[in-house]
């Protein structure tokens, strides 16, 4: 496998997690001190940390410190558009999955 792929598979292996993906909602539009994400998500604050880190590692997100608290803020907006694509494709996934269970139970009836 190329490096760049690797690098694809990474990245989508951190948006493929329920707990980042809230993080990444809750930060659409505003900062936010660690603390509230933490109590937002209900998590542990070793939990939020370990998420919150891997998304700056992976450049979804950076944080700058102020008092000697971070706030967390999205880098790339753009990723919003990629959340909203997969989000549609799931969508139309399950409407045809749907209409083919739909269309199953209507045969099943008519047998």
């Amino acid at each position: 496998m190329s490096e760049f792929r690797r690098s694809v598979v990474e990245f989508l292996r951190v948006l493929a997690d329920p707990t980042r993906l809230e993080i990444l909602e809750y930060l659409k539009g505003n900062e936010k001190p660690s603390s509230e994400i933490q109590i937002k998500l209900n998590r542990s604050q070793s939990t939020t940390s370990k998420h919150l880190n891997m998304l700056v590692d992976n450049n979804l997100i950076h944080y700058d410190k102020k008092d000697n608290i971070k706030y967390y803020k999205v880098k790339n907006v753009n990723i919003f558009n990629l959340i909203d694509r997969i989000n549609s494709m799931v969508t139309d996934n399950n409407k045809e999955k749907f209409k083919n269970v739909r269309d199953q139970d209507i045969y099943d009836t008519l047998s």
